[in-house]
């Protein structure tokens, strides 16, 4: 009864973010969310024997990851957004990509590429990646940014870019390669799965990786270019699930996909295209390390460590910072729960820790409760595995769920 109050509160939800639009979903019946899910346990059956789970078992396969996926996987990523514009139109992407603004992380807009390498400094990131809209488009800034968060960090972080690939030419790879870019990640659907402009990155950039989301009428395609990826110097292929938003809504619902909820709605054939790839490149001996990332594991861990980068600078002695990236407080008997959000200064509504950049803009760590003070048994907190009897207003402050998502 509880999994179908909660499975009701997330269709609700659904339906109040598209409107009347969500008449037009084909969403998965019982009888195909069973098929699915049996498909699916075969699957992770096989899986678990020849892969390696991560991640509270959202993340598959685990063995071979990028040195990037590696500090997102440890929470120690940052994103920076430099432009929100792009020069082709996916039918996937997941939002508009017709501005050029930034550049943004986290929400904040850094004008300067010192107060962004001082912030990513002061964070103690081990990772930094470059997106957009497409970085190409604003190369120079592109390169300035990079080349500052090196200077300040030196080594200690790994810098990479994600990029269409269509404006890569020699001489950019070469200016990329000078301001320290580590990894280059191509979205080789925006080219129709051409592999020319990414061989240009080869030998230049020490890591090349493709990062795609797994669209189900290209899976016998894809299986034919894991080989060839491979063959031309390709160390990583990223699968991502495919969801729905409002700005991919009329690309994705005229096509004959079925859509499952949950905190937001997702492509079901999508997964399962994912998880056969995985274990059709393994089966085959593929040496092409493929890692499913998968919906839970962006809405989960990823959101855990937003959660979690800022608390060290606002937790007191007493406090206790939660696997799901909350901070815990208890007093006489009751508990409450807060959580670090980093704004610029002046957008908070809470008190909080004040960080001053290179350029004398002021950043702030704010310190926001996200429960009332509620009464518990505190001895349930002192051991890990009895922390699990904790009622589940409770327990979400403190566990990431494990696995992936249900269908319905």
């Amino acid at each position: 009864m509880i999994m179908d109050v909660f499975q009701e509160a997330l269709i609700a939800a659904n339906r109040k973010e598209y409107g009347r639009d969500y008449d037009f979903l084909q969403f998965s019946t019982v009888e195909q969310a069973a098929a699915a899910h049996a498909e699916r346990a075969g699957l992770l059956v096989w899986l678990r024997e020849n892969a390696e789970f991560g991640c509270c078992d959202t993340k598959v396969d685990c063995r071979g990851l990028s040195p990037g996926c590696s500090s997102c996987a440890t929470g120690s990523w940052s994103c920076l957004f430099i432009n929100g514009r792009c020069n082709v139109s996916c039918f996937y992407c997941p939002t508009s990509q017709d501005e050029t603004e930034g550049p943004l992380s986290n929400g904040i807009l850094f004008a300067t590429p010192e107060d962004y390498a001082e912030y990513v400094a002061l964070f103690e990131f081990s990772g930094v990646s470059v997106s957009g809209g497409e970085p190409l488009l604003t190369l120079d800034r592109t390169l300035a940014y990079l080349s500052a968060v090196r200077r300040r960090c030196g080594n200690a972080v790994h810098l990479w870019m994600y990029t269409n690939g269509t404006l890569l030419t020699k001489d950019n790879v070469s200016e990329l390669q000078d301001a320290g870019l580590d990894e280059i990640r191509f979205d080789i659907g925006a080219s129709n799965y051409d592999l020319a402009r990414l061989h240009l990155a080869v030998g230049v950039i020490p890591t090349v990786t493709v990062e795609i989301p797994a669209v189900p009428e290209e899976e016998l395609l894809l299986r034919n270019k894991l080989v060839e990826m491979a063959a031309a110097g390709v160390k990583h292929l990223n699968l991502h699930q495919m969801r729905l938003t409002p700005h991919n809504f009329r690309h994705l619902a005229g096509r004959a996909y079925t859509f499952v909820h949950g905190e937001k709605v997702t492509v079901l054939e999508s997964e399962l295209t994912a998880l056969r790839l995985v274990r059709y490149a393994i089966e085959r001996g593929i040496d092409l390390p493929i890692n499913y990332c998968s919906f839970p594991y962006k809405r989960r861990y990823q959101h855990a460590a937003a959660r979690s980068r800022g608390i060290r600078f606002i937790q007191a002695g007493h406090e206790t910072a939660t696997e799901a990236g909350y901070l815990r407080s208890i007093d006489a008997g009751n508990v409450q729960y807060f959580e670090a959000v980093t704004l610029p200064c002046g957008n908070n509504r809470q008190p909080g820790f004040e960080i001053s950049l290179p350029s004398g803009q002021q950043i702030i760590v704010e310190k926001r409760p996200v429960s009332p003070l509620m009464p518990v048994d505190t001895s349930l907190f002192d051991d890990f595995y009895r922390q699990a009897e904790l009622p589940d207003e409770l327990l979400r402050f403190e566990r990431i769920t494990i696995g992936l998502a249900e269908y319905f």
